[in-house]
């Protein structure tokens, strides 16, 4: 279990987001029990999947297993779900995926976001798995994207905002925190570097390569973005986690100081 307070600006009151990424059809007791006891146990108004939940060669039963997990979270408190490579990988033969995942109680935003009230708090909530620069792309390009589409509309309120981005790579590179008024960033996706060593910290991350800055934790960006990258569930592949427990974000977003009462 992993706690951050992060303070915003435009917050009125206290909102609890529990933050999951990266489960990879991992189970934590029959049907999740485990880990969905200690989801209830925080008293979340919300929580939020940050990606690659399933794997991209997941099979049915294994996504049925997710869709029911969605299910039972759905019980403890609304769920936001965004995402990740490994989702997209499994769309190329199941398109209707995040259908289901919507049906199954989830909010799902894919470069889409929604206004909504959480513990009284109105917020901006909203998701990508694009990047927030061109990234290979020349400009016209990257701004006829659905994620910089999705971005512009997304910045433009002076609600609160959080934004689902299962890659830290969306917004890290590139000074790309610097072209956008975005809140908070919670992401996932390095699996907190996968093997953590002592006064070191992750040995390799998707993108950022070898010690990477942005294993897990939490970073200012700029002036104006915050991000919370948690370290996730399961390992890569047949790599395992060492001295790198399963990780479950929990996050109290506070009034920043302007807006302390």
């Amino acid at each position: 279990m992993q706690h951050y307070e992060i303070e915003l600006r435009g917050l009125q009151s206290k909102v609890r987001l529990v933050l999951l990424s990266d489960l990879h059809c991992k189970s934590f007791g029959k049907d999740n029990a485990r880990l969905l006891a200690k989801v209830e146990a925080q008293s979340p108004d919300a929580i939020c999947l940050a990606g690659d939940m399933i794997d991209r060669n997941a099979d049915a039963e294994e996504v049925q297993k997710f869709l029911d997990f969605v299910k039972a979270l759905r019980k403890i408190a609304p769920v936001f779900f965004s995402p990740g490579n490994h989702e997209l990988g499994y769309m190329a033969s199941d398109e209707l995926l995040l259908d289901r995942i919507e049906k199954s109680g989830a909010a799902v935003f894919n470069d889409s976001y929604a206004d909504v009230i959480l513990a009284g708090q109105p917020l901006r909530i909203g998701g990508t798995m694009g990047h927030g620069f061109a990234f290979g792309r020349t400009e016209e390009e990257f701004a006829a994207s659905p994620e910089y589409k999705f971005l512009k509309e997304f910045e433009n309120t002076d609600l609160p905002k959080v934004c689902l981005a299962h890659m830290p790579d969306t917004f890290i590179f590139n000074g790309a925190y610097s072209m956008w008024n975005i809140d908070l960033v919670l992401s996932g996706h390095t699996h907190g570097g996968l093997i953590r060593m002592p006064f070191v910290g992750g040995l390799y991350a998707p993108m950022q390569g070898w010690f990477p800055k942005y294993d897990s934790g939490s970073f200012r960006l700029g002036d104006n973005m915050q991000m919370i990258i948690t370290a996730g569930m399961a390992g890569h592949g047949i790599i395992p986690r060492v001295n790198n427990l399963p990780e479950i974000a929990v996050i109290d977003l506070v009034p920043g100081e302007e807006n302390a009462q």
